[in-house]
């Protein structure tokens, strides 16, 4: 008698032993590599964050934008069926301009648009901006995290997040991240008193 194999058993066989999980396609550490910076960036922000009732000050501040190309897909490290956009993260240098007030310059054009996939120019677009804030730069302290969305920036709408006072500087080892919270009234009423805040402000800066 005859044994009927599965179709779907035949097909997943035959991937395997023809490699077509492999799709040619560059790893993702490997496109990051090839990414390219825009020589002559036009959209230029000012991004100012701002700190209310802080508890005490804050010696690391930093931050990141992430840029993302939505038209160019690619399969992800060879995996049959998993797509990925191609993605890259520069990061942002704070400098201090007053008491609990930190400013920066980005560039929302600040990656190049080009081919990179052998599929068509890749165009790039700022997805969002972060930025952290910590007592000291210690592993224990608690990172406190404000952030835009790109349409954030592009529309000059301000972010602000409060988080408790208390838990400053922090004495986590694990090094944890707090994003507070938009709404103060999210936290329990014995808290809102003892709440400080992070604004994050962008502003466009003509040539």
């Amino acid at each position: 008698m005859r044994t009927v194999v599965p179709l779907i058993f035949l097909a997943l066989l035959a991937m395997a032993v023809s490699g077509c999980y492999d799709t040619g396609f560059p790893t993702t550490k490997e496109l990051e590599a090839m990414y390219r910076r825009n020589p002559a960036p036009k959209q230029t922000y000012r991004v100012t964050l701002s700190l209310a009732e802080a508890p005490g000050p804050f010696a690391k501040v930093e931050g990141s934008i992430r840029y993302e190309a939505p038209n160019c897909g690619y399969i992800a490290e060879g995996i049959s069926g998993v797509s990925k956009l191609p993605y890259y993260y520069l990061p942002i240098k704070f400098s201090k301009i007053g008491e609990n007030t930190f400013a920066a310059t980005i560039h929302a054009d600040a990656m190049l648009d080009e081919d990179y996939l052998g599929t068509g120019v890749c165009r790039w677009q700022l997805t969002s901006v972060t930025s952290s804030i910590r007592a000291t730069g210690a592993k224990t302290d608690i990172e406190y995290i404000v952030g835009l969305s790109g349409d954030e920036l592009r529309g000059l709408s301000a972010q602000t997040n409060y988080f408790v006072k208390d838990e400053y500087p922090g004495n986590d080892p694990s090094e944890r991240s707090d994003l507070g919270n938009a709404d103060p009234s999210r936290y329990r009423p014995e808290l809102q008193n003892q709440l400080f805040s992070a604004t994050l402000t962008p502003a466009a800066v003509t040539p």
